[in-house]
């Protein structure tokens, strides 16, 4: 077992990235079959005040996985089919869509991605976004191809829970996932008068270069700054309710969700359904928004930067974080900060810190992982 002293380079990477803008803070959690390796913080969230491992962080689209379960779970007991379609439970479900499967919107081939969308970031209720993202029309057939759904396809597959449980789907999570793993800091959106209770836990996002792609007038695509703290420090963004990116809660408690998907706490879903989750389900279509060939679980990425083991599975957070298992080492790797960077610094942080743990795990994690490959250019080799 690899001593926790070895992973001190991960810290020196953060507070570095830290000193050069990338973020103001971060918090880090590793742990092997369970025992905790790392659980630290660097940086301030405010200035003067030091950031805490139990501080309350955005992990953006990082939470993604935990709206995943509660589908998983729902599948298990047999209230629903992978490839039951979306139109038998959300009504009004239409526009080019009504071919798309549960399925199709955990791979993210189900027609419908995040061009712009209209309600992410407005004071809107959970019901209001859903019925937005009901009323988008396909940009292609679904199943035919493939484009990451930011935000909208998460609320479908939150839609389609509290159809099919009755609990909207923040209650769910907290009922089935957060409250059974013993999580005391997490949340699916933190209602207005809980913010007033945990004070300055919660963490302030940064932009630090975060730009998205968006449609100019004349139909081409341009990359404009996506300036986040403009809106996701706001209380009412706090609360809401946005399965595709707005869990919050340390780093440490996203890690722990991890370890119950690898056996090392309160089960969350049967070991089979695990692995279902884990295979891949999506292979050698390009993403149209990403502009990549990536492999897809059922509602979790298969392939990261920074060189994991092969059968590694978990998510990403914009520009922010990322929460992976690694199943041939029973290793939970979470990195959340709260600076969002520009695309290659923002993948260059998270490349960083898995290799640097990887690194530390020595010989035996040699044998499992991937090579890591540099950055397109690499830009920020030292």
């Amino acid at each position: 077992m690899v001593e926790p002293a070895a992973l001190s380079g991960v810290l020196e990477l953060l507070e570095r990235r830290r000193a050069e803008g990338w973020h103001e803070c971060a918090q880090v959690y590793v742990s092997r079959g369970g025992e905790v390796l790392l659980d630290a913080a660097v940086g301030e969230s405010r200035p003067g005040r030091a950031l805490r491992t139990d501080d309350i962080m955005l992990w953006y689209s990082s939470g993604k996985p935990l709206t995943t379960v509660a589908l998983l779970q729902l599948w298990e007991r047999g209230a629903l089919g992978l490839d039951d379609r979306v139109a038998t439970f959300l009504p009004g479900w239409g526009g080019g869509k009504e071919r798309c499967t549960l399925r199709h919107v955990l791979t993210h081939t189900g027609g419908f991605p995040m061009w712009g969308d209209p309600v992410y970031d407005k004071d809107v209720s959970f019901a209001e976004a859903l019925a937005a993202t009901i009323a988008t029309p396909a940009m292609f057939e679904p199943g035919t191809a493939a484009a990451y759904h930011a935000a909208s396809g998460w609320r479908v597959l939150g839609g389609v829970v509290e159809v099919v449980d009755g609990r909207r789907i923040d209650r769910y999570v907290r009922e089935e996932i957060i409250e059974p793993l013993g999580l005391t800091s997490s949340g699916l959106g933190i209602p207005i008068e809980v913010q007033a209770e945990v004070g300055d836990r919660i963490v302030p996002v940064v932009w630090t270069g975060h730009r998205l792609p968006t449609r100019d007038q004349d139909g081409g695509v341009s990359m404009v700054p996506y300036k986040v703290d403009q809106w996701h420090n706001e209380a009412w963004h706090i609360a809401k309710v946005e399965p595709g990116g707005g869990m919050r809660g340390p780093a440490g408690e996203l890690g722990r969700f991890y370890e119950a998907l690898l056996g090392l706490g309160p089960a969350l879903l049967e070991p089979r359904t695990v692995e279902v989750m884990s295979a891949i389900h999506r292979y050698g279509v390009k993403d149209l928004t990403f502009g990549l060939d990536l492999p897809w679980g059922l509602g979790v990425q298969r392939q990261f930067t920074g060189g994991p083991g092969r059968r590694a599975f978990g998510h990403g957070g914009m520009a922010s974080s990322r929460g992976l298992a690694d199943p041939d080492l029973g290793l939970v790797l979470v990195v959340v900060a709260n600076g969002l960077a520009g695309y290659f610094e923002a993948e260059q942080r998270v490349l960083e810190v898995t290799d640097a743990v990887y690194t530390a795990l020595g010989e035996g994690a040699a044998r499992v992982r991937t090579p890591v490959q540099p950055l397109p250019g690499n830009r920020f080799s030292t």
